[in-house]
């Protein structure tokens, strides 16, 4: 795995723990790193979490692999996470038959700067183009 896929998996997690309202701190930052490490090894061919009632359960597939108690997160939302993206999940529907249902994002507070799709190209087009434009309205205001 190149290090723009583990430092896109780290975002993810961080975001993913951020919508937990998981406090810093030791605890967390074991958790963020065992989570990391699960989504980015070679150990599970579709490797996710699950968060629901205070607890966050890593799979392989369907196949639970581990889990980890958070006595002091009190989400309401089920969240499901892998390497790339993450999205609240239909409870209902995870709790009675194991089916992951997406809803989106938009009910989470993600509170980082930023998208994984700025980690994963730093040098895209746009960023060039905005930098174009300053120099263009510099220019502008100087002649």
């Amino acid at each position: 795995m190149s290090p723009q896929e583990i430092q896109r998996a780290a975002h993810t997690v961080e975001c993913f723990l951020n919508a937990l309202r998981l406090e810093d701190g030791p605890d967390r930052t074991r958790i963020e790193e065992s989570l990391v490490k699960w989504l980015t090894s070679d150990q599970a061919a579709k490797p996710h979490a699950v968060y629901t009632r205070s607890n966050i359960h890593c799979y392989d597939g369907d196949q639970l692999a581990r889990s980890f108690s958070l006595p002091a997160v009190s989400e309401p939302l089920t969240i499901w996470c892998d390497r790339k993206k993450l999205s609240v999940i239909d409870n209902l529907a995870y709790v009675s038959s194991g089916k992951v249902v997406m809803l989106g994002t938009a009910s989470l507070m993600l509170a980082l700067p930023g998208s994984p799709e700025e980690l994963e190209d730093p040098n895209r087009p746009g960023e060039a183009k905005q930098s174009n434009n300053n120099n263009n309205n510099n220019n502008n205001n100087n002649g």
